[in-house]
């Protein structure tokens, strides 16, 4: 809203430099001699640029409401449609970290293979068994609170992302009016200096103005064609902008929008605002959740210093021997295991644990300095905000009226000196 009061102004200020524009040749009091260089065929070329006329219409254009491109904006933006898939992979993420370790099954079989007669072989073995690994210290739960609150984060950078593309179509948007009015505005003024030099050429042909001064209003009003051209380049690109915040690809469509840029004033508590943005700014939020899982991550580094516990179980059995020297008829064992490392590195060596707690602490100064600057904003922007109101507010009174008053009175003076020459 601040923005559009700026544009306002701005443009109020173009406006009433172009109503008041008049070449010198109306205050010209001393006639001079004609310059050689205006020649016949000088005067002819640039009355030939004199007889140009611009349209305001585009070809393959599509008028364009602000709402209707704000949604598009949303549903169609690649830039913010590749941001979703953050959140996507956030979640994912959070399923990831609920795993839990899968047990390991084993088969063992042994045979007896030396050279010796089979009577003499010992008795085939066979093994079957499996292991599991036990996490200690909560790491699953710790895991997934984690990447939850790493979800968490995701969506509010998402959040913010679109906030800031909602500021940047919206000024788009704006630019694209901007350009749209500018245009129209150095049609106006191209088509008042090009009716001023028609004028001036018949106060010629009536001997009241020198030839010096109709060439140079004709100079003037071929410059504001040029400023004509250039507007239309520019809201050209402007339309183009539009189109590429949507998403739409190799579309020859150029998005014109509507509307103007007047709005209702508005007055602001600037501590209600300050405040308001500190709650509610998905930036800080986004730092705020940055930092929660920041913590947590803390919590995830002392739940990984605890060891992890093996267990495991297996069953055997062996076949029967006739080995002369160690009979041996069958036997069946079970037999179970048990075992955990002893975190002798862990003890000495705290680096994850030491990085985890500095991350905390950078997120808590990020948290910090984007508070600060949030708060920054949103003061420069009041301030901004009072000032283009106090300027929209001088020139939308009168101000603006009484320059197009001035130029009508002085266009009407001009073709009343004409008439009054031509009827001497």
């Amino acid at each position: 809203m601040m923005k559009r009061s700026l544009e306002i102004v701005l443009i109020g200020c173009t406006l009433l430099s172009w109503f008041l524009l008049l070449p010198h040749s109306l205050y010209a009091q001393q006639q001079v001699p004609f310059a050689p260089a205006d020649s016949l065929v000088h005067i002819r070329a640039l009355d030939s640029l004199l007889q140009w006329h611009s349209l305001d219409t585009l070809p393959d254009e599509r008028y364009i409401g602000f709402n209707e491109f704000l949604n598009a904006v949303a549903a169609n933006n690649l830039d913010y449609a590749v941001q979703k898939c953050n959140v996507s992979m956030a979640q994912a993420q959070i399923t990831i970290a609920k795993l839990y370790p899968d047990p390991t099954p084993s088969i063992a079989y042994t045979k007896d293979i030396s050279n010796v007669p089979s009577s003499q072989k010992f008795g085939n073995v066979w093994n079957i068994g499996a292991s599991e690994t036990i996490l200690l210290g909560r790491k699953i739960g710790e895991r997934g609170d984690v990447d939850e609150q790493n979800g968490s984060v995701a969506e509010a950078q998402t959040e913010d992302f679109f906030r800031n593309l909602r500021a940047t179509a919206a000024q788009a948007y704006i630019a694209a009016v901007i350009a749209d009015s500018t245009f129209k505005a150095d049609i106006r003024t191209y088509e008042n200096l090009a009716e001023l030099t028609r004028i001036n050429e018949r106060r010629v042909g009536a001997g009241d103005l020198g030839k010096v001064d109709l060439t140079q209003s004709r100079v003037d009003a071929i410059q504001a064609r040029g400023a004509v051209l250039q507007a239309d380049a520019a809201r050209r690109q402007a339309f183009i902008q539009l189109g590429q915040l949507m998403g739409y690809q190799s579309s020859d469509t150029l998005y014109r929008p509507t509307g103007n840029l007047i709005i209702a004033l508005r007055s602001f508590n600037l501590d209600t605002l300050v405040t308001h943005a500190k709650a509610s700014r998905t930036d800080i939020i986004a730092a705020r959740r940055a930092m929660e899982s920041a913590r947590l991550s803390v919590n995830l580094a002392n739940a990984e210093r605890w060891p992890d516990l093996m267990v495991g179980a297996a069953y055997t059995y062996t076949g029967p021997s006739t080995n002369q020297v160690a009979p041996f008829s069958s036997e069946k064992t079970l037999n179970f295991n048990l075992s955990i490392p002893l975190p002798f590195s862990d003890v000495v060596n705290k680096g994850t644990l030491q990085l985890a707690e500095i991350t905390y602490e950078q997120a808590e100064k990020s948290l910090a300095d984007t508070k600060l600057k949030v708060e920054t904003e949103v003061r420069q922007a009041y301030t901004q905000y009072e000032l283009a109101k106090e300027q929209y507010q001088q020139y939308s009174n009168q101000l603006l009226t009484d320059a197009g008053n001035v130029r009508d009175a002085r266009l009407y003076s001009s073709r009343q000196e004409v008439h009054r020459c031509l009827m001497c």
